[in-house]
C-alpha cells in the first residue's frame, strides 16, 4: 500500500468524483482509475462505488480512509518538521565547552545562534577536553569545544574546525625572582614546584611538558589543578608557579604576576565533531563559534595594543 494509493483514495472521497480527482492530483482519468483499482487488489475489496452522479467510498473504504488520513497527516507533518530543520525553524543542537571557553567567547556565540535561530535548542553542558571527547564518542554532544594538546590534530573518527590559538603565560607569586623579568625562559622552570593540571581531563599540561622536554629537563609536577581559579590560588600563596592559558586571565590578580614566556607556546582551541556527522544545526553553530572567538580575539588585540 503506497502513499500515493491513499492519496488518491482521499481525493475521490473529498471529490465526489473520479474525474474530479484526477483534476485536483494533475492526474489523468485513467491513471486514478488504475491507482484505485491496484489499492483495490491489495485490500481485497472494492472501495469505491461508481454512480452515475460519480463515486462515493464502500464501507470498506470508508474504514481505510479514515487510516489514510492519519497516516497522510503524519507524513505531512514530517515533511514539515524536515523542511523547519534544514532551514534551521526547527530542531536543537548540543554543545560542550570547558570553563575558560565560557569565560570567554563561548557565550558570544550561544547568543549569536540563538538571535539568529530562536527556534533551535541549543543543549548545553560544561565539560574538560578530556571528558568531552567521552562525550562525542558516546553521541552525547554534537559539537565539542576543545584542546588539542599536543596531539597534531583529532583523534581518527573526528574533525576539528580551528577557533584560538589561546598563548600560554607565566603564574608568579609577587615576590618570585623571575617576576623581575620581561618574559621568562622555559629553561628557568627547571627545579620549580609547578601546578599543571591532570593528563585525564586537560591536555594543557601536555604542551608544557613538550616544552620543557625540549630544553632538556621534565617539569616538576609538584600540585595537580585543573581548575585555573584553585591554581592561581596556589601560586599567591607561593607554593609553585604555573603555566596559565591567557583565557583564564581576565580577571588578574594583585597578589599574582603574569610574564610572557620567552618562548611562545599556545593551546589550540578547536570545535570537534564527528567526522561522518552533519546537519544544518551543527554546521550553523560551527559558524557561531568561529565567529565570536574571531571577535573575541580581535577585540583583545585592539585593547592590548591601546593599553
Amino acid at each position: 500500500m503506497e502513499l500515493l494509493h491513499l492519496r488518491v483514495l482521499r481525493e475521490v472521497a473529498r471529490r465526489g468524483s473520479i474525474s474530479a480527482a484526477a483534476d485536483a492530483l494533475d492526474y489523468t482519468q485513467p491513471a486514478v482509475s488504475r491507482q484505485l483499482a491496484m489499492l483495490e487488489r491489495q485490500t481485497g475489496q472494492a472501495l469505491v462505488e461508481r454512480t452515475p452522479r460519480g463515486a462515493r467510498l464502500t464501507a470498506a473504504g470508508e474504514a481505510l480512509l479514515h487510516h489514510a488520513d492519519e497516516i497522510l497527516d503524519r507524513v505531512a507533518a514530517a515533511e514539515r518538521e524536515m523542511r523547519a530543520i534544514s532551514t534551521l525553524g526547527a530542531g536543537s543542537v548540543r554543545l560542550s565547552a570547558f570553563p575558560s571557553t565560557v569565560g570567554s567567547f563561548v557565550p558570544a556565540a550561544l547568543r549569536g545562534f540563538r538571535d539568529r535561530y530562536p527556534r533551535v535548542r541549543v543543549a548545553f553542558e560544561l565539560a574538560e577536553p578530556g571528558p568531552a571527547l567521552e562525550l562525542l564518542r558516546q553521541g552525547r554532544v554534537d559539537v565539542a569545544v576543545t584542546s588539542l594538546g599536543a596531539a597534531a590534530g583529532p583523534p581518527p573518527g573526528f574533525r576539528a574546525v580551528p577557533l584560538i590559538e589561546d598563548p600560554m603565560l607565566l603564574a608568579l607569586p609577587t615576590d618570585h625572582p623571575l617576576a623581575e623579568l620581561e618574559e621568562v625562559p622555559i629553561a628557568a622552570l627547571a627545579g620549580e614546584a609547578l601546578v599543571l593540571g591532570s593528563p585525564r581531563t586537560c591536555p594543557d599540561c601536555d604542551v608544557v611538558q613538550a616544552a620543557c622536554e625540549e630544553e632538556g629537563f621534565a617539569p616538576n609536577r609538584a600540585y595537580v589543578a585543573d581548575d585555573y581559579g584553585a591554581t592561581l590560588g596556589l601560586v599567591a600563596s607561593g607554593l609553585a608557579v604555573a603555566t596559565v592559558p591567557q583565557l583564564a586571565l581576565h580577571h588578574p590578580r594583585p597578589d599574582v604576576v603574569v610574564r610572557p614566556l620567552e618562548q611562545r607556546i599556545v593551546r589550540r582551541i578547536v570545535a570537534m565533531t564527528p567526522a561522518a556527522a552533519s546537519g544544518a544545526a551543527r554546521d550553523a553553530l560551527l559558524e557561531a563559534l568561529v565567529a565570536a572567538a574571531a571577535a573575541h580575539e580581535s577585540a583583545f588585540t585592539a585593547a592590548r595594543t591601546v593599553a
